[in-house]
C-alpha cells in the first residue's frame, strides 16, 4: 500500500460554485432570560462575527460559496473525504492529483503523482497549516473526479462523509458540521449546532458565576457634578466593598466602561461622603469612584501606607470581580484595564499604596507626600503621577505636606516616569477641593485622569496642564513642574 502526504487542498479549474446566503440572527440570553450585551457570537467555519447589542441581538449574513459535484465511484475505485483524510482507491495504475483552493478560487496547494500504481492512498489534511476558514478539496485520477467542501480542524469524528458498508455517497451539507459559537464577559463559551444557513437561532448562556450577587443600596445622597453623567452615590454589604462608598454615574450597561477610581480622605478617616463635591466632578464625567469609608461614617485608618493599601486593593478586586458577575449592576459596565488613585492629606497614602500594584494605570496625592526619603516608594512607581499641592501648606500654619509632595517629585522624577506638580502660591491645606465642582484641584485631577485613563489629548485632558493652552502653566499664582512628559 502506497501513502502519500499532502495537506490542506481545494477547487479545481472549471469546478462549477453556486452562492448560499447566510442570514442568521437570533438573541443571547442568560439564565432567567436576561439579555447578554456584548456578546460575540460567531459563524466557525465562515468566520462571520457579530456583537449583541443592548438587547442582546445579533446579526449574521453574508454568502458562502459552495461545490456542486458529486462524489466520483467506479467499480472498485472510488475517491471520499473522512476524517480530514482525502482517500483514493485505483483498481489500476493512474495519475493523481490533490489541489486546494481558497473559497475565491486560488489554489492553495498542488500534488500531483503522474506514476501510481493500484492500491489505496491517503492524504491527510492535517500535514498544511493554512490561515483560511473553509476551502475546496477536488481530487482527480483521471478517470474519477471529486470536489469537497472542507473546514480546517475538525475533530477526529466528524466527518465530510456519509460512509456505508455499500458504499460511499455524497458528502453532506456543510451546514450539518457548522456550528454558531457564543462568547461573552462571565460566561461559558458555547457552541450550538446548526444544520441552516438562514433562520433564527437563540442561544443561552449559562454563567461562570455561581454565587449570589450582593446588590448595592441607594446612599440618598443629592450631589453632582457638571458632566454629561447623573451620579449615584451608593453602599453595598459586600466583603470587599462594605467599607467604601460608591460615586459612579447613573447609566450602566451597554457601551459603558467607566475607569476606576479610588479616594482617601483627609486624616485618613473613614467618612466616605467628606469630599463629595470632587468625587461627584470625577463620577459625573464618567467613572466609577470609590471612596474609603461609609458615608457620614466615623473613625480613622493609621497613618501608614500600609493600612491604606489594603482597603484600596480590596475595592479595586471586588470592582473588577463584578464587572464579570452577570448577576451584578455593575456587569460589563466598567474597565477594568484603567486604575486610578489619589486622597487627601493623610488619604494620599492610599494613591501611594496602590503605586506598586501592576493593575494601577496612575496615580497621586493631594496635599500630601512622604515625611522623608521614600526610596522604596520611588522605587516602585511604574506609571504616570500627580502632585497636587499648596505653597502655603507649610509649617509653622501649615501641614509640610508641600515640601513632602516635592520630595517626591524629585525621588519620582529621575525614574523615567512621566510626572507632574502643581501648586497654588496662594492655597493652603486642601486647596480648594470644597469649592464647587472640586475646584482647580479637581479640574487637575480630572484632567489628568482623562489623559491617562480615557487617552484624552484635548481640551479637556492633556491641554488642560500641558501646552499653550494650559492656563496654569502661564498663571504666575501656580508652580508648575514635570518631567518624562510625551
Amino acid at each position: 500500500m502506497h501513502r502519500v502526504q499532502a495537506a490542506f487542498l481545494v477547487l479545481a479549474v472549471g469546478l462549477q460554485l453556486q452562492a448560499q446566503t447566510i442570514n442568521l440572527s437570533g438573541k443571547v440570553t442568560g439564565v432567567g432570560g436576561k439579555a447578554v450585551h456584548g456578546a460575540i457570537v460567531t459563524l466557525k467555519s465562515n468566520n462571520l462575527i457579530d456583537t449583541t447589542d443592548a438587547d442582546g441581538n445579533y446579526t449574521l449574513s453574508g454568502t458562502l460559496t459552495s461545490v456542486k459535484s458529486a462524489i466520483s465511484k467506479s467499480g472498485c475505485e472510488a475517491i471520499y473525504l473522512k476524517n480530514n483524510v482525502v482517500a483514493v482507491k485505483l483498481s489500476q495504475p493512474a495519475p493523481i492529483s490533490v489541489r486546494l483552493f481558497n473559497m475565491q478560487g486560488k489554489q492553495l496547494h498542488n500534488f500531483t503523482a503522474s506514476h501510481t500504481s493500484a492500491g489505496d492512498y491517503h492524504f491527510s489534511l492535517n500535514d498544511l497549516s493554512l490561515a483560511e476558514n473553509m476551502m475546496i478539496v477536488h481530487v482527480s485520477t483521471g478517470r474519477l473526479t471529486a470536489s469537497f467542501r472542507y473546514v480546517p480542524h475538525l475533530n477526529s469524528t466528524a466527518s465530510h462523509l456519509d460512509g456505508s458498508s455499500g458504499g460511499i455517497k455524497l458528502a453532506k451539507s456543510l451546514a450539518d458540521n457548522e456550528t454558531l459559537e457564543a462568547s461573552a464577559l462571565g460566561y461559558k463559551t458555547k457552541s450550538s449546532p446548526i444544520t441552516t444557513f438562514t433562520g433564527t437561532v437563540d442561544i443561552t448562556l449559562e454563567s461562570e458565576f455561581t454565587g449570589e450577587c450582593t446588590q448595592s443600596r441607594n446612599a440618598n445622597k443629592n450631589v453632582s457634578g457638571s458632566g454629561p453623567h447623573r451620579v449615584v452615590v451608593e453602599t453595598n454589604s459586600a466583603p470587599g466593598i462594605n467599607e467604601g462608598t460608591i460615586f459612579r454615574p447613573e447609566d450602566l450597561g451597554y457601551g459603558k466602561k467607566y475607569p476606576i477610581y479610588v479616594w482617601g480622605n483627609g486624616a485618613c478617616n473613614l467618612n466616605g461622603t467628606d469630599n463629595s463635591a470632587a468625587l461627584a466632578q470625577i463620577a459625573s464625567h464618567g467613572y466609577f469612584v470609590i471612596s474609603d469609608g461609609k458615608p457620614d461614617g466615623s473613625g480613622a485608618r493609621n497613618m501608614d501606607i500600609n493600612s491604606m493599601r489594603a482597603p484600596a486593593l480590596k475595592y479595586i478586586s471586588w470592582i473588577i470581580a463584578e464587572n464579570r458577575k452577570p448577576c451584578s449592576a455593575y456587569y460589563n459596565s466598567i474597565d477594568t484595564t484603567k486604575v486610578a488613585g489619589n486622597g487627601f492629606s493623610c488619604g494620599g497614602y492610599l494613591g501611594m499604596g496602590i503605586a506598586s500594584d501592576p493593575r494601577t494605570t496612575t496615580w497621586g496625592v493631594s496635599s500630601s507626600g512622604s515625611f522623608g526619603d521614600n526610596p522604596e516608594l520611588w522605587n516602585s512607581v511604574h506609571t504616570p503621577v500627580l502632585i497636587l499641592e499648596g505653597n502655603k501648606d507649610v509649617p509653622p500654619g501649615g501641614t509640610g505636606a508641600y515640601n513632602n509632595g516635592l520630595r517626591d517629585y524629585n525621588g519620582i522624577a529621575p525614574k523615567g516616569h512621566p510626572i507632574m506638580f502643581f501648586s497654588n502660591k496662594n492655597m493652603g491645606h486642601g486647596g480648594d477641593l470644597w469649592a464647587a465642582n472640586g475646584g482647580d484641584f479637581t479640574r487637575i485631577n480630572l484632567a489628568w485622569l482623562n489623559w491617562w485613563l480615557k487617552g484624552d489629548t484635548g481640551a479637556t485632558g492633556k491641554k488642560v496642564l500641558v501646552g499653550p493652552d494650559c492656563r496654569y502653566c502661564t498663571d504666575s499664582n501656580w508652580e508648575v513642574k514635570s518631567a518624562n512628559i510625551p
